[in-house]
């Protein structure tokens, strides 16, 4: 794309900021859309708008027009991801929603398995532009469908929508994914990304201040007075996610910068863990009736922490076998570590709460990706040479300190009550049988 647009490849981070950024600031519009309009009007128009995004990026000749056209895709995508969840949570009683959601999972995994194959296929045999293009097709595809299958409006009450609100909401996620992303850039400043820091913290609290005290906040905070929410999504959540996550940025790069691998070589790795994480979705359901959330978060948190320091002892040398065994088992146990949370999340949310809870899941888990990865290359930028070159020691003490932001959610997951998520996992039936 750098050499088609004329532009060097580093210039091109604002493509995929911007949709970032784009996805986060309309997710709470998204909530307030839904409730307005309905479901099925909703979710065919975020399709429809996704497809026509995607046909703008393949046509872009110039940066402007891509980041335009990425910025659209990042609203149609917001819409998509909040809407597809509230029409699931109210389609299917709490009992079916774990099963439900576990099909769900199984199919979203096929995403990060089968696009960068097709992608670099598209790249190389015809061009990047098709990367874009094939997006329409499926999108139009999925609109008629949800045209079809989908209910036509939602139920209950319409609030008016909370401008100011969204105002503060977008002024705070615009500053912290911009701060975020300056953190790693070597030729930055440190005043502007440290100011960029302060003014977000400051964006951030006042709207949380005004959320709290509006009658119809755009984006309902009040949510996370509901343990299972606040433990699934702010602190335990919140914390594994960053550890986690961080590994599919630390991970490639050791095994590219400090062991010299291809980049097909190091993704023939990676690859992996997308494939160790479908396999728990088939039997996570029976897991968590037999032992709950608590106990399984409780166990599986210190296992995937261990697994993510593991990492720091892959030495150039490795077996293949032994090697793919491990980032196998690493993608089994972040799968579980996932799937569990986040299930946990919408335990003992209610019908008429589900527009604004999949607004703030998805705003929450998108802001814990955008700081692992800014935490996890400011570090690298602070530790790497005058050269800007990072050494297998600098990766392995940033796998070693994401291990240990991992672990610390422990701490969260603790203060779990045995029953909680009950009415999901089934667990206390179990209990009262026994």
């Amino acid at each position: 794309i750098g050499l088609t647009l004329g532009r060097a490849p580093s210039a091109l981070g604002l493509v995929i900021t911007i949709y970032v950024l784009s996805l986060i600031v309309s997710m709470p519009l998204a909530a307030w859309l839904t409730e307005r309009f309905g479901t099925r009007a909703c979710y065919v128009s975020a399709l429809a708008v996704f497809a026509a995004a995607s046909i703008g990026c393949g046509l872009s000749t110039g940066l402007g027009m891509l980041v335009v056209a990425r910025a659209l895709q990042g609203f149609g995508g917001a819409m998509m991801g909040t809407v597809g969840q509230v029409a699931i949570l109210r389609a299917f009683p709490r009992s079916k929603i774990l099963r439900i959601n576990i099909y769900m999972s199984l199919a979203s995994q096929l995403g990060p398995l089968v696009g960068p194959l097709v992608g670099g296929a598209l790249t190389t045999y015809l061009s990047w532009h098709w990367t874009f293009f094939v997006n329409a097709p499926l999108a139009l595809a999925a609109a008629a469908l949800a045209a079809f299958c989908f209910p036509a409006r939602s139920r209950g009450h319409v609030p008016r929508l909370d401008l100011t609100g969204f105002v503060l909401i977008s002024l705070g996620m615009t500053l912290l994914v911009f701060s975020m992303d300056s953190l790693g850039a070597r030729n930055g400043s440190g005043w502007i990304t440290a100011g960029l820091l302060l003014l977000s913290a400051i964006a951030l609290t006042a709207a949380v201040i005004y959320l709290l005290r509006a009658r119809e906040p755009l984006l309902d905070l009040r949510l996370l007075r509901i343990r299972t929410v606040r433990i699934s999504l702010l602190t335990g959540g919140g914390l594994d996610t960053i550890g986690m996550t961080s590994v599919t940025l630390l991970l490639p790069l050791l095994f590219q910068v400090g062991f010299g691998m291809t980049a097909v070589q190091a993704g023939s790795w990676t690859f992996i863990i997308g494939i160790g994480s479908l396999f728990p979705r088939l039997f996570l359901p029976s897991l968590l009736k037999r032992y709950g959330f608590r106990r399984l978060l409780v166990v599986n948190t210190p296992v995937v922490a261990l697994l993510i320091a593991g990492f720091a002892l892959f030495q150039a040398t490795t077996p293949m076998w032994l090697g793919l065994a491990y980032i196998f088992v690493f993608g089994l146990s972040r799968s579980i570590q996932w799937g569990t949370a986040s299930n946990l999340s919408y335990a003992d949310i209610a019908a008429e709460q589900t527009a604004q809870f999949s607004a703030l899941y998805y705003i929450f888990w998108r802001l814990a990706v955008s700081i692992s990865m800014g935490t996890a290359t400011a570090f690298l930028s602070a530790t790497a040479s005058s050269d800007g070159t990072s050494s297998v020691g600098d990766f392995r003490a940033a796998l070693v300190i994401e291990a240990l932001i991992t672990l610390c959610a422990v701490i969260a997951y603790r203060r779990l009550a045995g029953d909680d998520g009950a009415s999901v996992s089934g667990y206390r039936s179990r209990v009262e049988a026994e």
